[in-house]
């Protein structure tokens, strides 16, 4: 059995330059076998021995995929204007569909989500070089890829359920047209039940944690910052899917020189 949860560690407290407290120390920039300082923090496991070489190959092919996505991820977030726009879109993009195949790799690996997860991260542990993108890492400063993997699996479920919805409201409706000879149903009056008030969704209590500290102001959202927020972490718990801290980034333009860095104290707007 192979353990592939790490144990290197690296404080990621507040950083402070000049009169300035930022939330998070990032990028981190790391070299392929030299990642001391930095904590990978995921905990699973899994028989390595027990998995094909050709599927394998196909883990290793689309790591290597996601981890060149990284690198250009990294790129667009030191970048300013249209090229760092343009560049963000599409490394994300190659990122997102890279963790989709990896994922499918690991399902036919049988490996289960969190190992797959683990599998890449223990790939950026040994094959990564340059800076790291605060995308992979937790509130925590550890290097974690659960949270990520997480996000693009549920993202990629609600395309394809709101895809099967949208068929079968289509078929629903044309069997209503074949059993009426496409002579549309009169409208039979109909009793509605009162309006009740939307239920809150129930969230893990670490999401919850940061639905308690939203804030409205002139019909918009505000978080302030705390020590070890990023905006990775916003984005998952507000949209469910890291990958979209680019969304909170575009709308914070004037507060934020960088994605990579936030400062404790600042009132971010999270856009609906």
């Amino acid at each position: 059995m192979i353990q592939t949860g790490f144990c290197i560690s690296r404080n990621m407290k507040a950083v402070v330059l000049g009169f300035t407290i930022f939330a998070t120390a990032f990028p981190v920039t790391v070299h392929a076998q030299q990642t001391a300082g930095i904590f990978i923090g995921q905990q699973s496991a899994f028989d390595v021995a027990s998995v094909r070489p050709s599927t394998l190959r196909r883990l290793r092919f689309y790591s290597e995929k996601a981890r060149a996505a990284l690198v250009d991820m990294a790129k667009a977030d030191n970048l300013t204007g249209t090229t760092g726009e343009e560049l963000a879109a599409t490394s994300t993009a190659n990122l997102r569909k890279a963790i989709e195949k990896l994922i499918d790799a690991g399902t036919k690996a049988k490996l289960d989500l969190e190992q797959t997860a683990a599998f890449f991260a223990m790939d950026l542990r040994e094959n990564y070089t340059g800076q790291l993108p605060f995308i992979v890492f937790n509130e925590a400063g550890e290097l974690n890829t659960s949270q990520l993997f997480q996000g693009v699996y549920d993202a990629r479920a609600s395309i394809t359920a709101s895809a099967d919805a949208d068929y079968l409201a289509y078929v629903n409706n044309l069997g209503d047209e074949a059993v009426s000879g496409n002579t549309p149903k009169p409208e039979q009056p109909t009793e509605r039940a009162a309006a009740t008030p939307k239920e809150e969704p129930q969230r893990d209590p670490a999401i919850q944690a940061y639905w308690d500290r939203l804030t409205e102001r002139n019909g918009k959202r505000f978080i302030r910052v705390e020590q070890g927020d990023t905006l990775a972490t916003y984005a998952s718990a507000f949209y469910g899917d890291s990958l979209q801290y680019r969304k909170i980034y575009n709308a914070n333009t004037d507060v934020m020189e960088s994605p990579n860095l936030l400062t404790v104290g600042d009132a971010i707007e999270i856009p609906r």
